[in-house]
């Protein structure tokens, strides 16, 4: 109760502070797109699912710090989103079910004058979704179904990672109001911690008022605090880094199944940093995936039969684009595998027949680095993963060269798995 008292006082005491904030109130509108198992739940197989409709409450503030200032004077906030997934759902057969959001953002503009902003607003947070398989599905549908008019074959956790990110407008009018639009795109997965794990994309436009409380007497503007110029020596790349990282996760691969496989990626990248807001790496990533060894799995990999420990590991490498701020770094990065043991394994469902021909034959196919595969269903049960992954990196540096770094690994929409580790910069 302590807690939130005092969070509750400095809450309060924020306009003390030597900052601006700003109170937001939105209303969203949109819709879910396909994956083949959101659509499914509510009966409209490879169609837009929806209307879903969307509140939130967000706090903005730009602190006077240098990092914020290189990104065009950006702000920081949190906010707390309220989601009906499906309007032409209700009661029992409301399968998609409501989600409450709280996530953290930033918000950047690209123009911003007196009358007119434009920029973007990306940020990260939690949902927590009523609806999930295991809520819908009787006792008796748990572990033996998951295509049914009656059971949410899309969410398995209550718990799911957030990333909203959306471009905004803003109108300011007068005496601190201002009018807003928005267009975004909200993603809702727990990262294959639970299976099914399909989540949701939401795509949806915004409407919201923004209010602004005049600054204290004697304050001043963002502007005025900071007409410190930085010379172009300070804005050009003036080094390279080195960073090498752990991370450590856990990947729910079956719905049936009751265990998780142990995930790990070992990262060794060289960033040349072209501006002090960005930096252009690359390098050598090592991946570890205990599902791929032989376990008691209701998922009968048949491809994977015999996978052994050192079918567990993949090499790769990769281009990894970031964004700094501060401390606090944020990219992606794409790779191709350079050692992938389990692709001559895994096949698509019209390759069956031919590779088993080979087996039978007591060969084993040989794939190249490059080959063809389908990209939309990769990663899905009776289809290869590919030789494409990619990857979101955060990251946060700490005192002794040291930073705390956490990774999603997909193969672009379908997460594999989310970790967590530790690291080392030079």
């Amino acid at each position: 109760m302590r807690r939130y008292f005092l969070c509750i006082v400095l809450f309060a005491c924020m306009h003390t502070m030597a900052l601006d904030i700003d109170y937001r109130l939105s209303m969203r509108a949109g819709m879910n797109m396909p994956d083949g198992k959101v659509d499914a739940t509510v009966g409209k197989k490879g169609q837009w699912v929806g209307p879903f409709i969307g509140a939130e409450f967000a706090v903005s503030f730009a602190p006077n710090w240098q990092s914020l200032r290189e990104w065009n004077h950006a702000r920081l906030g949190v906010a707390l989103s309220y989601w009906k997934l499906d309007c032409t759902s209700t009661g029992p057969n409301d399968l998609l079910g409501h989600a409450i959001s709280p996530y953290v953002f930033a918000e950047i503009p690209f123009y911003k004058g007196p009358h007119f902003e434009i920029g973007v607003r990306p940020g990260i947070g939690a949902s927590f979704i009523t609806k999930t398989y295991y809520n819908t599905a009787t006792p008796e549908q748990q572990g033996n179904v998951l295509r049914a008019d009656n059971i949410n074959q899309a969410v398995g956790s209550v718990f799911n990672f957030y990333l909203p990110e959306a471009l905004y407008f803003n109108f300011p009018i007068r005496n601190g109001w201002a009018l807003g639009a928005a267009l975004g795109w909200y993603h809702m997965s727990n990262g294959s911690i639970r299976q099914p794990n399909s989540g949701y994309n939401l795509f949806c436009g915004e409407l919201n008022v923004t209010y602004r409380p005049e600054e204290p007497k004697g304050e001043k503007s963002d502007e005025e605090k900071s007409t410190k110029e930085y010379s172009l020596e300070k804005l050009r790349a003036r080094k390279c880094e080195i960073e090498v990282a752990f991370a450590g996760g856990a990947r729910h691969v079956y719905y049936r199944d009751k265990m998780a496989f142990f995930c790990a990626t070992i990262q060794a990248s060289a960033y040349w940093r072209a501006h002090r807001i960005f930096r252009l790496g690359g390098g050598i990533d090592v991946f570890y995936d205990g599902s791929y060894c032989d376990h008691p799995t209701y998922f009968q990999k048949t491809y994977l039969t015999g996978a052994t420990q050192a079918d567990c590991w993949r090499v790769g490498v990769s281009v990894q684009p970031e964004f700094v701020i501060g401390h606090f770094t944020a990219g992606f990065s794409i790779g191709v595998y350079l050692h992938d043991p389990v692709k001559n394994r895994e096949v698509s469902d019209k390759d069956t027949e031919a590779y088993n021909a080979l087996w039978n034959e007591g060969i084993m196919p040989n794939k190249g680095i490059f080959y063809p595969y389908e990209i939309i269903n990769r990663g899905r049960a009776g289809d290869p993963d590919g030789w494409l992954y990619s990857q979101i990196n955060l990251r946060y540096r700490l005192p002794y060269h040291l930073f705390v770094h956490a990774t999603m690994k997909a193969h672009l929409m379908n997460v594999e798995y989310v970790a967590a580790g530790v690291g080392v910069y030079l």
